[in-house]
């Protein structure tokens, strides 16, 4: 059943998991590095543990791991080189995501919590990055993360459109929260498993190309 919404104009896509298919792999590159270090997890562990995360707050849980240990101010450096090299190698598009963005009427952006060089290899090696040239957020640029919504506020300010006319597409609950807070109208990927724990008012997608009958009902 098509959900009834206002009128639409400017669609903020989120990035892993929800364009590109990272989530496993990078989930991969964190139970590989994290062992060197003690802290045993399958990559399956490490996407429950820090989906949606920012970095800051899943290095703070790795060293409670670590029974309050540090770790060496190298480890998320030599992270993010691993989860690059690994996502280079093996990274996918979330099906549909290629044929979304090339038949969407609506102006639309990418808003993620990664930083701006892991989104632009992840949008490069997928082939999405044509689309989203001089459209792309990082919470990194505005230091402010999901689920705090300054960075979907601060992109659709960027593109001129009130937060009400917004749509946020996104897969994991700090970024639905961040869209909510933001007061922008929010539709949650989730291929499998069940959202019924998602907040009220949320919009249950199953794949990609469903968000065009939604958005085009609006408009």
């Amino acid at each position: 059943m098509t959900i009834p919404l206002p009128p639409i104009d400017l669609v903020l896509f989120d990035c892993d998991g929800t364009l590109v298919d990272s989530e496993i792999v990078t989930a991969q590159a964190w139970a590989e590095h994290t062992g060197q270090f003690g802290v045993s997890m399958t990559a399956a562990e490490a996407l429950a543990r820090f989906k949606g995360v920012g970095m800051a707050q899943c290095v703070a849980e790795i060293e409670r791991l670590r029974g309050g240990q540090p770790l060496p101010q190298t480890f998320v450096a030599d992270l993010r080189a691993l989860m690059a090299t690994m996502l280079s190698e093996h990274l996918q598009p979330i099906a549909g995501a290629l044929e979304l963005v090339q038949s969407l009427a609506l102006p639309f952006c990418l808003a993620s919590n990664a930083p701006r060089e892991k989104i632009e290899l992840c949008l490069g090696v997928t082939g999405l990055r044509p689309y989203f040239e001089g459209r792309i957020f990082s919470a990194y640029d505005v230091q402010s993360f999901k689920p705090e919504p300054d960075l979907f506020l601060h992109a659709a300010a960027s593109m001129g459109v009130a937060p009400v006319r917004c749509a946020v597409v996104e897969d994991s609950l700090p970024g639905i929260e961040a869209g909510l807070a933001a007061g922008m109208h929010v539709f949650a990927l989730q291929a499998h498993g069940d959202a019924s724990a998602f907040p009220a008012g949320v919009h249950i997608i199953r794949e990609l190309a469903e968000l065009n009958t939604h958005l085009f009902s609006a408009n």
